[in-house]
This record gives C-alpha cells, structure tokens and sequence, in this order.
C-alpha cells in the first residue's frame, strides 16, 4: 500500500526509558533533601518542573537554553506575588499583560514569544497566591535552583532527541487571531482573579493559573487539556493525600518523590496533558506534609477552583473569541465610512461628475 495512511499521531501516554533515567538522577538532590525535611523536598522538585519535563535537543547549546523557562517562571512568579499585595493592580496587570502579550506574539511572528501567554502569564497568576516578595522569594529560589541543577544534567546527557512538537511551536497565528487572543486571556485570568480576590480564597491564583494553562488558540487542544487537568488534579491530589494520611518515614517520601519526577521526565512526549498530575503532587505534599488531616478541605479546594478555571476558560475561548473574530472579519468586509457602493455609471463617470454637467 501506498500513500494512504494518515498522519502518525503521538500516543496519549509513553515512556521513554532514556529520558525516565535522566529524572533519576534530576530528582536525586530533592530526594536527598526529603530525607530529613518532606517540604523541602517537595519544594525542590516543584522547582524542577519548569524544565525537566521538556524533551532534550540534540544540541547542547540548546540544551542550555531551556534555562529560560525557569527563569522566566521564577520571575513571573515573583511579580505576582508583588502584584497580589494590591487587588486591584493585579487584576488590571492580568488583563494588560494578556494583551500586551497577544500584540507581541503577533508582531514577532516566533513560536518563542508565545511563552509569554503559556508560561509567563499563568505563573503570574500562580504568584497571587502568595503576596509580597517575601512569600514568593523561596518558591523563585527552588525554581531557579532546580532550573540550574536540570539544566547542567541536560548538558551532561548523552544523545539527544529533536523535539517533534515543541510547547511553543502552535503560536504561528495571525495578529487577526492573536491580539484578540492575548485579551481574552487576560480577561479570562482577571475575571478568575477578581473572584479569588472578593472571595477572600487562600490561594487566589489557582483558578486563574487553571484557567490560563488550558488556554490555547486551537479549540480541540483546549478541550483536550481542559479534561485532562481536571482529571490529573484529582489523581495528583488523592496520590498525595494517600501518601501523607499514612505517615510514612523520609526514605518513603523521598522515594515517591524521586518516582514523580521521574514520571514526569519519562512521559514528556505524551499527547494527553500529564504534567498537572505531577505538579498536584508535590503542591498537596507541600501543604500536608504536617497537617495531614487537612487533605479533604485541600482536595475540594484545589478541585473546586480548577473547575472554576477550566469554565472560565471555557467560556473565554468558545464563546467570547469566536465572537470577537466574527465581528473583526465582519467588520473587515464591510467598505470604509462615505465609499460609494453603488455601481459606475454605464457611460462611465459618476452622476455626479462636473464634466456632464449641462
């Protein structure tokens, strides 16, 4: 046969062994660390995730560029911790830098420069939760730490593989379509925003961050990811309720935080939206290393504004964007205010041209 099957799509789920032994030796430093303090290492492999998950290039002078997604995650974190100090400001600088950052995706035309709305605005919101520079200043620190510690075992990592569909590379879309994208987004993460703010919630940016994470110009994906994070939240979640509800000694802990990371190396290149699952894990063991009865008000709470965000999102992206663009091409159709629509005159001229004039 010949020609005729279709495209080869990703598997949902897969494991790469190469990359599942490049988390081992990743996560062995945040394992370490749990030995003798749980939240620490809980903390350090939260800071590895900007990072890790992402496939290895072939070359190691790209390898070394993947510092900048940590760096850029650190910051926008910090920032929104800043920015939660005053409710108002940060629900305004949601809105502003969704759209500013549609405008720069559009004008610059390089998959790069949609990190700014799928990485740098969600950690914004992520930082909401946690107002001041103080509060915000050691989750920066675990992020730039495990950034600089996954990055050089990238470097030190033999072979490579070309990433086949990089986080960045469905940014290739119209100003058309990404300048009312950037706003929708930053409305979408304000208005969640708004109500983590009025309703006093602990942890403001849950909902928004939910929101701007499953946010994607292409429809199929959003609902794809939409789904898969409400489900990898609540298996996160109850992975870690499980884990701490039982009290077991640091090996433990630092065993099934060396296994997470690992997971979520190995399974970089699935097509399902896995890393929610991870991230989950680690935030729950963050929060209940100590207070392990807390989990049932932890789980509803984390659940309960996820599905707040993953609504919100929906609503921005398949009703309010679609509306939006029907209105720009509309509006583009129509001719400029005071263009004559009626047809020339058969004898050429206008019946207004002074030329016949009697």
């Amino acid at each position: 046969m010949s020609g005729t099957r279709g495209p080869i799509r990703t598997p949902g789920l897969t494991w790469r062994w190469s990359d599942a032994l490049r988390g081992a030796v990743t996560a062995a430093p945040a394992s370490v660390a749990a030995l003798s303090d749980v939240q620490l290492g809980a903390g350090l492999a939260i800071g590895l995730l900007p990072v890790c998950p992402l496939p290895l290039p072939p070359s190691r002078v790209a390898r070394v560029k993947l510092a900048l997604y940590g760096v850029l995650a650190a910051v926008s974190i910090l920032v929104g911790g800043v920015l939660a100090q005053w409710p108002a400001v940060a629900v305004t600088a949601m809105l502003l830098a969704g759209g500013a950052m549609g405008h720069l995706v559009a004008h610059l035309r390089r998959p790069i420069a949609m990190l700014g709305l799928l990485l740098c605005l969600p950690l914004l919101a992520v930082g909401f939760s946690y107002p001041g520079p103080e509060t915000t200043a050691g989750l920066a620190v675990d992020i730039l730490l495990g950034t600089a510690w996954a990055v050089l075992v990238a470097v030190c990592w033999p072979g490579g593989r070309t990433p086949a569909a990089p986080p960045v590379a469905e940014a290739r879309r119209t100003p058309a379509t990404m300048v009312p994208y950037g706003w929708i987004a930053g409305l979408v993460g304000a208005v969640c925003a708004a109500i983590g703010f009025a309703a006093d919630l602990e942890h403001v940016g849950w909902a928004p961050a939910a929101a701007l994470l499953v946010m994607r110009p292409n429809p199929p994906t959003q609902r794809m990811r939409s789904l898969d994070r409400l489900a990898d939240v609540v298996l996160g979640a109850v992975a870690a309720s499980l884990l701490v509800a039982i009290d077991p000694p640091g090996w433990v802990y630092a065993g099934a935080i060396g296994l997470v990371v690992v997971a979520a190396t190995a399974t970089s290149g699935s097509r399902w939206y896995v890393l929610p699952t991870f991230t989950t894990f680690f935030v729950f063991v963050l929060l209940l290393a100590r207070d392990p009865a807390d989990a049932p008000h932890r789980f509803w709470e984390r659940s309960l504004e996820t599905g707040l965000g993953v609504a919100v999102a929906a609503l921005g992206a398949f009703l309010v964007l679609p509306a939006v663009l029907r209105r720009r091409r509309r509006d583009a159709a129509e001719p400029p205010p005071g263009t004559s629509t009626r047809p020339p005159s058969p004898r050429g001229g206008s019946a207004a041209d002074p030329r016949r004039a009697d």
